[in-house]
């Protein structure tokens, strides 16, 4: 895999032969600002424009950014939609952390996008291989 971004919050990594943009964010992001983490999606969003990939996964298993229900909408109308209506990408899924907190705000953004977009829908698992296998099929 092609490594795009590694920072401090995030590691946003490319293969091509499977056509998979692959983004693990880390432990981290607990001590980020919502400017940083905007920044953060923005150049997420910006690394798979360039890489127009046919599946797409965002790991956030280790995410401890509390995302408030703004920054839901905000996501979805800036990020995700925008994302989902490329016509490159067949697949989106988020495998979200086990912790019921943060899952829940996963689980919230993942239908708010459903609602806006139906081409594509968003498939959200706790499981890296379930995520996986569910991509290639």
């Amino acid at each position: 895999m092609e490594v795009l971004i590694k920072d401090k919050f995030n590691d946003i990594l490319f293969d091509q032969k499977l056509s998979l943009h692959y983004n693990t964010n880390k432990p981290t992001t607990l001590h980020m600002s919502e400017s940083e983490f905007k920044t953060l999606l923005l150049k997420w969003k910006a690394s798979i424009f360039e890489t127009k990939p046919r599946l797409v996964l965002v790991d956030n298993r280790e995410l401890q950014y509390p995302i408030s229900p703004d920054l839901q909408l905000w996501m979805v109308e800036n990020i995700t939609t925008p994302i989902l209506e490329m016509p490159s990408v067949d697949k989106f899924c988020v495998v979200v952390p086990t912790e019921f907190i943060s899952h829940l705000s996963m689980s919230q953004l993942t239908e708010e996008v459903n609602q806006v977009t139906k081409q594509n829908p968003v498939r959200h698992f706790d499981n890296l291989t379930e995520a996986m296998a569910w991509l290639k099929e």
